[in-house]
């Protein structure tokens, strides 16, 4: 879909300290051979702080200079927000004195944030001077996660993001939101639930098993292969639809912003089918920070923009991929 005057007027982006791979492969939590095989230089932790907390950090420098009302406030994670039974994005909002019609949560895993901003811009379509908050953050702390081990050729790192979204405000925007494209295929859903038993009421939460979860449901299912094939088409239909509405070409891109995976993941999941190089990608970036869940195309741009690495003038492409599965491309034109 073509959107016209939908503005990013207002980015944050906080990530926990880099804990180096070699201090995780000397502590008995990683090892040489995966650090190699995922080229994973680090992964940033911040063992102090909820997702929520981190999310408020970044949507205080989102909203730096911005004092009118919000149409909508977004928040997402996609593991512990810190409590159960409890509303993390209300708590955002609270915390950033936001003066909003709503604030929602909104769970499509790590296509959060990109998926985020085509809901977003439904609601401010055709409401000049109208914004919309989008928040997201997560931590991935031991016991219930095991961020070195827990999911094969990922490792997780904790990171708060958020972005402004304006209709028709120009003024101080660093990039305009030119198309989006989704798509989804619900039945993979089974591919991160396995065959876990459901808690029902129990206390005890074992720690999360990625690993297996994947393997039995491959296992029983056509294998990695046909999940690939899944994989590469959506990619594939969700980037070149929302180009194809831009009115540009994969050439035209300086850089697709993509999950942060490992290494072979990223080059599989998300190069592959477009056939870009992994310099004109956030693969650099993913081997610094981790997969921070929603936030990784948010912190991505931000690091971007802050060592003005894009100019004005500049395409990129976000490229999101949610655990269910979901996918998302967003087109954006940098302004400033």
């Amino acid at each position: 879909m073509r959107h016209h005057g939908i503005t990013i007027n207002g980015i944050g982006a906080v990530t926990g300290d880099l804990m180096p791979a070699a201090d995780a492969i000397h502590a008995g939590h990683y090892s040489a051979q995966q650090a190699q095989r995922n080229r994973q230089e680090s992964v940033a932790v911040a063992p102090e702080c909820t997702g929520p907390e981190l999310a408020t950090y970044a949507g205080r420098q989102a909203l730096h200079g911005f004092h009118c009302r919000l149409d909508l406030h977004l928040h997402a994670t996609i593991h512990d927000p810190g409590l159960d039974f409890w509303s993390p994005n209300c708590f955002v909002a609270d915390q950033l004195g936001l003066d909003t019609t709503m604030t929602l949560a909104v769970n499509g895993m790590s296509n959060s944030m990109v998926a985020g901003l085509e809901l977003a811009t439904h609601v401010l379509q055709g409401q000049p001077g109208h914004a919309a908050l989008l928040t997201a953050g997560d931590t991935f702390h031991t016991p219930l996660f095991d961020r070195w081990q827990a999911d094969p050729g990922i490792t997780y790192g904790d990171a708060g993001a958020a972005i402004l979204l304006g209709r028709d405000s120009r003024v101080g925007a660093v990039a305009e939101l030119i198309s989006t494209a989704s798509c989804a295929q619900p039945q993979l859903e089974g591919l991160h639930r396995g065959n876990a038993g459901w808690y029902n009421g129990n206390t005890y939460r074992p720690p999360i098993q990625l690993r297996q979860r994947k393997a039995h449901w491959l296992a029983t299912h056509d294998g990695p292969d046909a999940l690939e094939t899944v994989n590469a088409t959506a990619v594939s239909a969700v980037v070149k639809q929302a180009l194809y509405d831009a009115e540009l070409e994969l050439d035209d891109l300086s850089y697709l912003l993509c999950p942060h995976y490992g290494g072979p993941l990223t080059q599989r999941h998300c190069l592959a089918p477009l056939g870009i190089p992994e310099e004109r990608s956030s693969a650099f970036l993913a081997r610094r920070y981790g997969h921070m869940g929603a936030c990784d195309h948010i912190v991505d741009l931000h690091h971007l923009l802050t060592r003005r690495l894009v100019t004005a003038g500049d395409h990129i492409a976000l490229l999101g991929i949610g655990v269910g599965m979901t996918w998302t491309a967003a087109i954006l034109r940098i302004t400033n």
